[in-house]
């Protein structure tokens, strides 16, 4: 075995390592495996040759209505294949389906053969290049991956950690020079991690610093720490987690909102759903609900009405046709008609009498 192994594998035990012990009963965990999970199937996608925003899967597992941006149809149906790419790459990260769980068993099964003599990290390089080499797919051991992490007892929490950018079109695949960029791929992902565990760990407290001053019964900072610890969460589920009634939930989010501590990623649509700070990239890949224009009736408007020309904001004005001088009214006829009235009553008199 090439000596060129050894400092990517002490840097990527190091790493791991480090990371694994900020995790360990970390109350923001559920956040954390939330944006991770999603940056590794991003990532996974994209050396796939599916490029998609984190965000835009985010609004589709989150139940929103993403934005789907594109001059044409041919580009937004390459952002919806992508978007069901890089779903399919979760779904064996976190959730997989039966037919893929028989798949990822023999894959696993794989993992703990060569880790018997070698070691998790440096087994787990050696048996991914004779995966491929054998004609497997990277998805399988990649989901492995996740799960034997853990039962090797590397990790404590099923952190993906994949080395997904092992397989992009430039790297190497000669065994002595692709298990080192393996390992340094593993401990630039471990430390990217850490990065962003501390980024969230900060912006969590200077939110719980910010919050005003609450009475000692409040529970403001409780409900703070409940946001930060789910990606994000509506008014009804911060309710019951808390035990306080609907209405005093959204008053916290409300005041949140207010100071800046919180951002609402649904552009306040009938599914209100609120994150920390720092998930405001996911607002704006979520489509904003459709709103009535002001002035117009209800239905579909006409192609030649001019809504479609019209601002949305400025009602069209009506359009003013000047009156034209009245016409002067002939009283002959009514007069004849009176005159034949009276002739015939003085008629009826001369009979009575």
């Amino acid at each position: 075995m090439s000596e060129a192994i050894y400092p990517p594998l002490t840097r990527a035990a190091l790493a791991i390592g480090r990371l694994d012990q900020r995790l360990l009963n970390h109350p923001l965990r559920p956040a954390i495996l939330f944006r991770e999970r999603l940056e590794a199937a991003r990532a996974c996608a994209a050396v796939d040759g599916h490029w998609i925003d984190p965000w835009h899967l985010a609004a589709e597992l989150e139940g929103l209505k993403p934005r789907i941006i594109g001059e044409s149809a041919y580009e937004r149906g390459n952002v919806i294949d992508a978007a069901k790419a890089a779903f399919d790459q979760y779904l064996w990260l976190t959730r997989p389906t039966i037919e893929q769980t028989t798949r990822l068993e023999k894959a696993l099964a794989t993992l703990h053969g060569a880790a018997t003599a070698t070691g998790p990290l440096l087994g787990a390089a050696q048996a991914f290049h004779r995966w491929i080499e054998a004609g497997g797919d990277r998805s399988s051991l990649r989901g492995a991956l996740v799960r034997f992490w853990q039962e090797s007892h590397v990790l404590h929490c099923p952190l993906p950690l994949v080395g997904a950018r092992a397989f992009a079109n430039e790297a190497p695949w000669a065994p002595t020079q692709w298990m080192p960029l393996f390992l340094s791929c593993l401990a630039e992902e471990a430390e990217a991690i850490e990065r962003g565990t501390i980024a969230l760990e900060q912006a969590w407290r200077r939110a719980r610093a910010q919050t005003r001053v609450q009475r000692r019964t409040s529970r403001a900072r409780a409900a703070l720490d409940l946001i930060a610890a789910f990606p994000v969460i509506s008014a009804s589920r911060l309710s019951e987690l808390l035990g306080v009634s609907l209405k005093a939930a959204y008053l916290h989010l409300e005041r949140f909102l207010a100071d800046g501590l919180v951002v609402e990623v649904t552009h306040r649509s009938a599914r209100r759903l609120f994150a920390l700070t720092g998930l405001e990239p996911l607002r704006e890949a979520v489509t904003p609900p459709r709103r009535p224009v002001p002035g117009r009736k209800r239905g579909r408007p006409r192609r030649d009405d001019g809504w479609h020309d019209a601002p949305a904001s400025v009602a069209p004005s009506p359009i003013l046709v000047p009156a034209s001088p009245p016409e002067p009214i002939d009283y002959a006829a009514l007069e004849e008609a009176l005159a034949a009235a009276d002739a015939a009553m003085a008629r009826f008199r001369k009979v009575v009498e």
